[in-house]
């Protein structure tokens, strides 16, 4: 028998009913949409207006600042020029035109004047156009036009601003004007108008283009239009799907009903068609008779223990359970068919209700691994209540339990997980949270199920942040990054969020997965190490990166803007002897006081940072004059110089400041750091503690020393140095008793190069190491020379400079210099300043000693000019102390000269020292010291510096004369 189930369904009114429904459905969603477009596209238009209308808002504001700031101070006055002539319409004004102090021209320009000179250029910037104009006006370039006629009565009237969208040369234009009010500072200009103090004299009104904010509308609806379009596809697909879906299920339930009419009329008639069902059964099943004997084999019982149902139909004496077990034992089915086996004791794991007995248990011959079955068996009744047999119904759940620990394992890992986790439906509800969720935000599970998750939303990230978020989760399924959440407590936190969309097999997001952690310690310790990127550790000031970046940002805008802006370098003096001698940590106690005055010393938009060791920079990023930060300077000066009182310590250090401005002194960071550091330079050269603004000549001079530099460099290794000797006498008895060597440079280029034009240099790039190595040397070889020549021993006195005192092995480097050449330690004398043995007073006495040691007699050279220590100079062993030249060529005329030179004689004869005076050229001075008991005597009174030949000449003529 067959049943048209198709045709039967097909004559039904289920077609007609859920097309009918889906029409509907598609014309009340298509009205929708309309309708949603239609609104939205308004929206747009009204927001493009409003935008305008701010513009103008705006543009009004500024000029009514600037009208407002300039009447205050009395008008501008301009010097007078190609761009700047006189008024006509203020000949009214007494004081229109002034001429300066120094014959300057300047003339009055009221801010009404400059407000529309300056917008009749501003229609080319986006074609905004200012106004100011009234019904009196003198210039017809004010009078006011038909719309501004208009707006003056109605602005006259209200005393507030008035706005309408109008039409200019065929294009829309939103114009508005705001009332202008006489105020007393405008009487100067405008007093011949008659409008009194507080009445209105005109209007100023803007013209805002609407059409690029229309044309953003436009391009705003054209997107809505699309989207929403888009929206209204998918929704017609999904009604037709849904159409189609529906249809389909109805004509399958049909199928259905008549396939189960079929099959109850088969199982009447056939026991065989029963066992038919039964071999499709999911179930593996195994049927017996009452006998015992295998009646029922299905597919899957077969497919299950690997056993065809041909091999088993008819078998009995258990040996259905040998594909189970490996031998024979009752099955489930048996126990359903002899319930007295209940008593045996030997079966676990089942439960009987009435004919059915339900179990579980696990069977080692099916796999390698025993399978988990479980199993009902019921027994089989005629119609008579009799028993004819037993059915048993097994499912292999091997599978099915090791999901359910996977389940198990993963829930636990779930509500372990040291993440929070959130898992909401598509409509984001929240279905489920985890321990960690509860931790992080303080709402437990049952508080936040049902809940949106916008409930922890921190007001924070605003509405386009959300938007670019729930985009990407659409669009892509995942959005991951950091935001900031409230907790129940009312608390933010930073938090990491991982949101995952998970959709079904139509494509449609059922749920939402999301993780987040919080991560405010990682932000602490990213704004840490962010803090240390840009800031100086020690003062806490911006550090050179950071001093790049700035400096760099307001050259842009300084460029832009076509303003000045001013760098000043700032070296701190003798800070180096502060740290030797007070130690590193008076040091850096120095620094960050020396940051904080600096910090206080400067306005808010200045920047100061720390450049490195006791250099600093400032930074004026606008200035109106090369004044401004001459001014700065002076103030930095009087600020850092006054005494520090550090750890029980009075300090004192004073500033060396050079200056740079932009644009003239360099364009770059690069130039304008290089022209304030030699200006710096400049001004330690200058005496220090005073500032350098750089110039054209220090320029050239950077670059003359630059030129110096690699000359020095290529003298130095082309052996280019040359020694000069200058006599040493006693005045008394008149012998000569030393020379001192003085160096100089015999250049290719430029002849016979002093040491004062290069000794600097030397001393900065630190090739005064070698060219002091090699002075020695030459001296040294010299004395082997002349003594081997059969002339007197007279010692020859070399200089040392600073950076040769500082080398600790310098004692045994001389020694073997001697060695080397052959000289004998009184052949050589050395000289070191009083300064240079005070910047590491006892490392200097130790280096001292070795040398003296050695044999070498030791002068202390340009005694006075510096700032001993007698504590540490009665320690020094020197053998003379050579008063400088500044204290002897003013000798006989300057008191101060004579009274220094004097001390220092009976100072020196006291300690047990002799005196070299140096610089003496006159017999005046001569006189001087020798009456008070000055030991030797060197300068061109006798003999100015001399050549190797000359001064071996003059050796001879002394020893012919005896006065070696």
């Amino acid at each position: 028998m067959k049943f048209d189930s198709k045709n039967s369904f097909q004559n039904t009114g289920s077609v007609k009913t859920i097309l009918s429904r889906a029409v509907v459905t598609v014309l009340v969603w298509t009205l929708l949409l309309a309708l949603a477009v239609w609104w939205n596209v308004r929206v747009a238009y009204q927001q493009a207006f409003e935008l305008a209308r701010t513009q103008a808002h705006i543009a009004l504001a500024k000029d009514l600042a600037f009208r407002k700031w300039a009447s205050k101070r009395g008008g501008i006055y301009m010097e007078l020029g190609p761009l700047v002539t006189p008024s006509p319409f203020l000949n009214h004004v007494p004081d229109r035109d002034l001429q300066t102090t120094r014959g300057g021209q300047l003339t009055l320009k009221n801010p009404a004047m400059i407000m529309n000179e300056i917008t009749q250029e501003a229609p080319q910037f986006n074609g905004i156009n200012t106004r100011i104009t009234s019904r009196l006006y003198i210039n017809a370039v004010d009078a006011p036009d038909e719309w501004e006629r208009t707006a003056l009565f109605i602005v006259e009237g209200t005393r507030e601003t008035y706005h309408s969208a109008t039409l200019i040369n065929g294009k829309p234009y939103l114009r508005m004007m705001q009332p202008m009010i006489m105020e007393q500072s405008c009487l100067k200009c405008h007093a011949w108008t008659g409008i009194k103090v507080g009445e209105l004299r005109g209007g100023t009104d803007v013209s805002i283009p609407l059409a690029p904010f229309y044309a953003a509308a436009v391009k705003q609806a054209r997107g809505i239009v699309i989207s929403h379009g888009a929206i209204w596809l998918l929704g017609l697909a999904s009604v037709g799907f849904i159409t189609r879906r529906t249809i389909r299920t109805e004509l399958e339930r049909c199928q259905q009903e008549a396939q189960l009419k079929e099959k109850n009329l088969e199982l009447q008639d056939s026991r065989q068609y029963l066992l038919t069902i039964i071999d499709f059964l999911p179930d593996a099943t195994l049927i017996i008779d009452n006998l015992g004997k295998v009646v029922g084999w299905n597919r899957e019982l077969a497919r299950l223990t690997g056993v065809p149902a041909e091999k088993m139909i008819g078998r009995g004496d258990l040996e259905y359970s040998l594909p189970f077990y490996g031998h024979r034992r009752p099955l489930l089915i048996d126990l359903a068919l002899d319930p007295s086996r209940d008593g045996e004791g030997s079966y676990e794991g089942f439960t009987r209700t009435g004919d059915i007995v339900h179990g579980e248990c696990y069977a080692p011959g099916l796999s390698e691994t025993p399978a988990y079955l479980t199993t009902a068996a019921s027994v089989l009744r005629n119609s008579k209540g009799e028993v004819i047999g037993a059915i048993e119904c097994i499912r292999d759940k091997t599978e099915q339990m090791k999901t359910q620990k996977r389940i198990n394992l993963l829930a636990k890992i779930f509500n372990e997980s040291g993440e929070a986790i959130v898992i909401t439906d598509s409509e984001n509800r929240i279905m489920e949270t985890n321990r960690a969720f509860a931790q992080f935000t303080g709402y437990s599970r049952e508080e936040a199920l049902g809940k949106n998750p916008r409930v922890l939303k921190s007001g924070i990230e605003d509405k386009k942040f959300y938007e670019n978020m729930w985009r990407s989760i659409l669009e892509t399924n995942y959005w991951q990054g950091e935001i900031w959440d409230k907790r129940k407590d009312g608390s933010l936190y930073p938090k990491w969020l991982t949101i995952t969309a998970i959709r079904g097999a139509d494509n449609v997001i059922t749920n939402y997965f999301a993780t987040f952690s919080d991560i405010t310690q990682r932000k602490v310790a990213e704004m840490r190490i962010q803090q240390l990127a840009h800031t100086d550790t020690l003062t806490s000031l911006p550090n050179r990166h950071t001093l790049v970046e700035r400096l760099t940002q307001s050259l842009e805008q300084a460029k832009r803007e076509r303003h000045s802006l001013a760098v000043l370098f700032i070296d701190l003096d003798r800070f180096k002897m502060i740290n030797d001698t007070l130690g590193h940590h008076v040091g850096d106690l120095l620094l960050k006081e020396v940051a904080s005055r600096l910090k206080g010393a400067l306005r808010a938009e200045d920047v100061v940072a720390r450049f490195g060791g006791d250099e600093f920079v400032v930074v004026q990023p606008r200035i109106r004059s090369q004044v401004e930060p001459a001014h700065l300077a002076e103030k930095i000066l009087k600020t850092v110089a006054a005494p520090y009182f550090l750890d029980n310590n009075t300090v004192y250090t004073s500033p060396s400041i050079g200056i740079s401005v932009f644009p003239s002194d360099g364009t770059t960071v690069a130039e304008l750091f290089k022209n304030a550091d030699a200006a710096m330079y400049h001004a330690k050269a200058a005496g220090r503690n005073t500032y350098q603004m750089f110039t054209k000549e220090m320029h050239t001079a950077a670059r003359q020393r630059l030129a110096i530099e690699n000359s020095l460099r290529s003298a130095v290794a082309n052996d280019e140095f040359v020694l000069h000797y200058q006599p040493q006498v006693e005045p008394v008895s008149g012998k000569l008793v030393s020379f001192e060597a003085l160096v100089r440079w015999q250049s290719p280029d430029n002849g016979l190069v002093y040491p004062d034009r290069f000794i600097p240099v030397a001393e900065e790039t630190g090739m005064i190491l070698e060219i002091g190595r090699q002075v020695f040397e030459k001296a040294c070889r010299q004395a082997v020379r002349w003594r081997e020549a059969g002339l007197p021993l007279v010692p020859i006195a070399v200089n040392l400079s600073a950076r040769q005192l500082r080398q600790p092995d310098l004692p045994e480097m001389l020694s073997a210099i001697m060695k080397e050449c052959g000289a004998d330690p009184e052949m050589i004398e050395l000289e070191v300043t009083e300064s240079m043995t005070m910047e590491r007073p006892v490392e200097s006495t130790r280096i001292l000693g070795a040398l003296k040691a050695m044999g070498i007699g030791l002068s202390l050279d340009d005694f006075g000019t510096g700032y001993s220590s007698l504590s540490y100079l009665k320690l020094f062993p020197v053998d003379k102390l050579k008063i400088d030249r500044s204290f002897v060529k003013d000798i006989e005329v300057d008191p101060d000269d004579a009274a220094i030179a004097s001390a220092t004689i009976a100072m020196a004869h006291t300690l047990g020292k002799k005196v070299v005076a140096e610089g003496v050229e006159t017999e005046a001075q001569l006189e001087f010291l020798v009456q008070h008991g000055c030991d030797i005597i060197q300068g061109y009174f006798y003999s100015k510096p001399l050549t190797a030949e000359d001064a071996e000449q003059y050796l001879a003529q002394r020893a012919q004369k005896g006065t070696v």
